[in-house]
């Protein structure tokens, strides 16, 4: 996995970007065994948002981050170490995680697989979890169909950046999970859910990414947050963003054979 530039603004990332819809998590219980002390993979956990959401519906999970900075912010203090529901953090990448042949249940990247090398992501995915185990390939996307603001929002990135580009919305992700000859064919399932960040929490958001905060000189970045403050108070005055997302899950059961 080449090491994403997020040292840097992982306490933005912590703070701001935004949750998972329950559907995800429901999915994902409705499609496992619900046993006692089943282990989930977080890879690519980042400082943990859907690790915490993993725990809270039932799995021990291990969060796996390369990057030190964001992996701590996963468990401050050890507050979630406990018997059931757990988050143990451990620095390491998609395609080496020194996790135990066939030891997880579930092995989830939230936000985060469009960074790994994707055949030998998977080749160690398949390598982990136990036969017929799941596969969870989650994203937030913004729905720019259903809101006006977001499309205005997609076009000043791309005046401030115009390499911009978002691929992983349109990858074949079922096309490289089925390539790697380890899993039964994926299922996509999609849910339509909506962001209500604060003004403030937008553009810590926005801090957050890498498109924005890792391409814009200093300079440039404060511009850009000026006229991206002047578009959230054209659409919302003073009040909180309202931001559709539509996430897509990808599964793909472990093949036992």
């Amino acid at each position: 996995m080449p090491k994403p530039a997020f040292d840097h603004c992982a306490e933005e990332y912590a703070r701001h970007r935004p949750p998972y819809p329950t559907g995800v998590f429901d999915t994902l219980n409705r499609e496992t065994a619900a046993r006692p002390g089943r282990l989930a993979a977080d890879v690519g956990a980042g400082t943990g948002i859907f690790s915490r959401s993993l725990a809270a519906a039932g799995w021990r999970v291990v969060a796996l981050e390369p990057s030190l900075p964001m992996l701590g912010r996963v468990d401050p203090g050890g507050r979630r170490r406990t018997p059931s529901g757990a988050v143990l953090p451990l620095c390491a990448a998609a395609e080496a995680t020194a996790l135990a042949d066939q030891s997880v249940d579930l092995l989830a990247a939230a936000q985060a697989f469009h960074w790994f090398n994707p055949p030998y992501a998977l080749a160690e995915f398949a390598r982990v979890l136990r036969p017929g185990g799941l596969l969870a390939l989650t994203w937030n996307n913004r729905d720019t169909g259903r809101s006006v603001f977001l499309a205005e929002y997609e076009s000043l990135i791309a005046r401030y950046n115009p390499a911009y580009r978002c691929e992983y919305r349109q990858q074949d992700w079922a096309g490289k999970i089925a390539a790697s000859g380890g899993f039964e064919p994926a299922a996509r399932h999609r849910f339509d859910h909506t962001w209500t960040p604060s003004q403030d929490g937008f553009v810590g958001f926005c801090r957050s990414v890498s498109y924005i905060r890792n391409v814009l000189a200093r300079r440039e970045l404060g511009r850009f947050e000026n006229d991206l403050r002047g578009l959230m108070q054209a659409h919302f005055g003073t009040t909180d963003c309202v931001v559709p997302l539509r996430t897509d899950l990808w599964t793909a059961r472990r093949r036992r054979h």
